[in-house]
């Protein structure tokens, strides 16, 4: 009963999320951030019933990718947990846009951040190699072999050599 955010880039980004505080006033939403998600991990920001609630988010890695929208606030550079409409002070202090999630009927909700087409990427990775097929699929690949149940429901086949 929640709302997640998912990494699946090849690289560690730090996210900031609004959602709804009825302790904030006259704009009743309070921003908090900067939570660290590491590459293929999941983290839980915002507890309780996500059911027809809206959430807004921002994000960015250590090469300039930025997960944005058109709802601007300002976010210090360090861990924050303020009302939306408070204005950080001091150095560090910047405008970013978050973008706006309509979460509907859903008791837990994901967002997965993915990498856009032409993003930097971390210099250690490796960019996958183009596989080649080691064979042609034609008819005579697809020949049934004959086979029988083993334990657990699994095909095993005939053992070739001196048959009993």
């Amino acid at each position: 009963m929640s709302f997640y955010v998912r990494n699946s880039t090849p690289n560690p980004v730090w996210v900031a999320v609004g959602y709804y505080d009825p302790d904030c006033s006259p704009i009743t939403y309070s921003k908090a951030g900067w939570y660290r998600i590491t590459p293929g991990r999941r983290m839980l920001l915002v507890t309780g019933s996500s059911v027809n609630q809206t959430y807004y988010y921002y994000a960015y890695d250590q090469f300039g990718n930025t997960w944005s929208g058109d709802f601007p606030t300002y976010v210090p550079s360090t861990a924050f947990n303020m009302c939306w409409i408070e204005r950080c002070q001091g150095t560090g202090c910047r405008e970013v846009g978050f973008d706006e999630v309509n979460v509907g009927n859903f008791q837990n909700y994901t967002i997965t951040l993915v990498e856009a087409a032409g993003a930097a990427k971390s210099k250690n990775m490796r960019a996958p190699k183009k596989s080649t097929r080691k064979f042609k699929l034609g008819k005579a690949s697809l020949r049934k072999t004959p086979g029988k149940l083993g334990k657990l429901g699994k095909v095993r086949k005939p053992r070739y050599g001196k048959r009993k």
